[in-house]
């Protein structure tokens, strides 16, 4: 079977809802956003693609400041023109430049007022700053477990019935990266194709010695036994080739005393669906290239 990007592809609506459940001893943090986003192509070659996703509206719900600041963060990098080689893999983004300059045109000063009375605003101002400065950084953050693996993956190309590839989510714990070995089961049923993954931790590329020395200093306790247990759970569904759902689930655990839980729903809809108070076309900035 195969899946081929439409040449008649012009755009989609979709909304996602995104969750997150962090348990480190008695303290947690989650989150729950709720984006309605358009995905537009812009432009393509014999090379790749561009696509220009667009936030048009949200709604986050989350225990902690940070959670309020991320949601602003995407408002200041929307809309994105991201980057695909021609099986939809990300590989860069094609207006960096435009985020930098809108933060230093306003964009700082007005989230500097709005969280002026809040601790450790200087910390958050200073390392999103930093982030702008380091492209790497920048571009790994689009690479990880988050909402655009639902749109920006190698989908389109020859699938086998079952296949087997790495997957590696760098930064996934800070300084320890999440090597995953995905096992995919492919079905096609008339105009439908149905991808499901499930994946397991790459014990021989994962420093698990790394990872128990970071449990260790998180938890301020040297005598522990540390067991990470994985739960990967992925579907994709797709209708004459364009993407109308996702459900993708990711848990990581280590028994008493840390959870990770990450999911993300994504439905495709009309243009109808949207919030009466968006819907608009965004403008498309031509800026440098960020590439991976």
């Amino acid at each position: 079977m195969k899946l081929s990007f439409g040449t008649d592809f012009e755009s989609a609506w979709y909304q996602v809802t995104s969750s997150s459940r962090t348990i480190t001893g008695t303290k947690v943090l989650e989150f729950v956003q709720d984006r309605w986003v358009q995905i537009k192509l812009i432009s393509q070659d014999e090379k790749q693609r561009v696509f220009e996703y667009s936030l048009l509206d949200q709604d986050m719900e989350g225990s902690a400041l940070i959670h309020e600041w991320a949601g602003d963060m995407e408002w200041l990098q929307s809309p994105i023109q991201v980057i695909t080689d021609l099986e939809g893999k990300f590989i860069g983004i094609n207006n960096f430049n435009h985020f930098i300059t809108r933060w230093n045109n306003g964009y700082r000063v007005k989230i500097a007022n709005k969280y002026q009375n809040h601790e450790g605003i200087h910390v958050m101002l200073s390392e999103t700053e930093k982030l702008l400065q380091d492209p790497k950084r920048f571009l790994q953050s689009f690479m990880g477990y988050s909402h655009y693996r639902c749109f920006f993956q190698p989908f389109y190309r020859a699938l086998e019935i079952t296949e087997k590839y790495p997957l590696l989510l760098k930064g996934f714990f800070g300084p320890v990266d999440l090597p995953l070995i995905i096992h995919a089961n492919n079905e096609q049923t008339g105009d439908w194709v149905k991808i499901t993954n499930d994946a397991k931790i790459d014990d021989e590329k994962f420093d698990r010695k790394a990872f128990v020395r970071m449990m260790k200093d998180l938890t301020n306790t040297y005598d522990l036994k540390v067991d990470l247990q994985t739960e990967i759970e992925e579907i994709y569904l797709f209708k004459n080739n364009v993407l109308q759902s996702a459900d993708l689930y990711l848990q990581l655990h280590v028994p008493s005393f840390y959870t990770v839980v990450n999911a993300h729903q994504c439905k495709r809809i009309e243009q109808s669906e949207l919030p009466e108070s968006n819907g608009k076309k965004a403008s498309i900035f031509k800026n440098s290239m960020l590439m991976v």
